[in-house]
Order: structure tokens, then sequence, then C-alpha cells
């Protein structure tokens, strides 16, 4: 069995206020390092957080100090896994595109999940951020429809992130490498920079 966590950073929306950028990333890995990957942000709470703050559900990058930022990204540049990466320049979007948020957040999920090599069973895991069932039975349809002949036995989890300690390991990927693009800091980035097999700008 192999796992798959998807998340990303920045948003799709297109006013003068959005971010500039919206990243996506995707973690493949095996057995073993998914629980690795669930004991990360555990180890952190425990020997990071103040005493009050170790309770916590959730530890996400944009609540994380750099002291917390640099930890988890640490611990996972020490783990056997691989990284897949696009970059979305929101400025070359086309018009009619700008209105379907969900549609194109779909399509950009399809085309990093075929940059892997995937074969076997799969676990695909996706934090469980549409509020919409109808959104979320959306994705899994398009998902399942294009891999259908390259991974066949591809299952789909949409999990609340609070209780995945996978996806919040992820979510620091992702605004790792969201920082390279929106704001042109790679410190955190060369963390996990040599997991990096594909990263990509789209449009």
């Amino acid at each position: 069995m192999k796992y798959m966590f998807l998340d990303e950073s920045g948003e799709l929306g297109f006013s003068e206020k959005s971010s500039k950028f919206f990243t996506i990333a995707l973690l493949m890995c095996g057995l073993k390092e998914e629980q690795e990957l669930q004991r990360i942000i555990k180890k952190v709470r425990q020997k990071i957080l103040k005493k009050k703050l170790r309770q916590s559900t959730e530890i996400k990058w944009n609540n994380s100090n750099e002291i917390i930022k640099i930890k988890v990204l640490e611990r996972l540049s020490r783990i056997n896994l691989e990284i897949f990466s696009i970059i979305l320049d929101k400025s070359k979007v086309y018009d009619y595109l700008k209105g379907k948020k969900h549609k194109l957040y779909n399509y950009l999920s399809n085309l990093i999940i075929n940059e892997c090599s995937i074969d076997g069973k799969f676990e695909l895991i996706v934090d469980r951020s549409k509020n919409k069932r109808s959104l979320r039975d959306d994705f899994d349809r398009y998902i399942r429809h294009s891999a259908k002949d390259k991974c066949p036995n591809l299952t789909i989890r949409h999990e609340d992130s609070k209780s995945n300690g996978g996806l919040q390991a992820m979510d620091f990927i992702s605004g790792a490498i969201f920082n390279k693009y929106e704001f042109g800091n790679i410190s955190y980035y060369n963390f996990i920079k040599d997991k990096i097999v594909t990263e990509k700008e789209f449009l």
C-alpha cells in the first residue's frame, strides 16, 4: 500500500488582495513513512510547544512560528518520501476559468497525480476543506475517472486535518513551496528541496 497526501497553499481568489500564486503539492510514501509522518506533529507539540498549547488539535503553517516550521521541516527531510508540486501563476489564468475555481482545483490535482509513477494499491488522503458534499463527490469522480487506467485501485479519503498528522505535516510542505514563489523566500524550501521530484509552473 502506498499513500498520497494532497494539500495546497495560497487561494484561488483573483482580487487585488489575493495571493499571486497558488501551489498544490502531493506527498507520496509507503506505510512505514506514513506512520513516521503521523508522529512528526505529535513530537513537535511535545518538545516545542508550551504546556498550554500541547493539547491543541492542530498545528498549521500559518499559525506557527519559525522555530516550529523549521523543526517540522527538519523532521520531514529525514523521511524517505517523494514530493510533487505544481505552481499556478494566477495572473496568467484565463478569465473563463476564474469563475470555476473547484474545476480548476480538480484539474490541477489530476495533473499532479499524473506526475507520479503509480501502480498497485494507493490511497489518496485529502483535507476535508470542501464544505459541500457535492464538491467532494465531484472531485472524487473526476480523479477516479482520470486515474482509472493508470491506477484502478486508487481510493480517496477526505479527512479533517485536525485528526491526521500526515495532512498537518503536508501543510508545512505546501507552505514552504508557496513561500518560495509568493515571497521569494527559499529558507524553508531548502529543507525539502532534495525530496522534490516534480516542480512545475503551470500556465
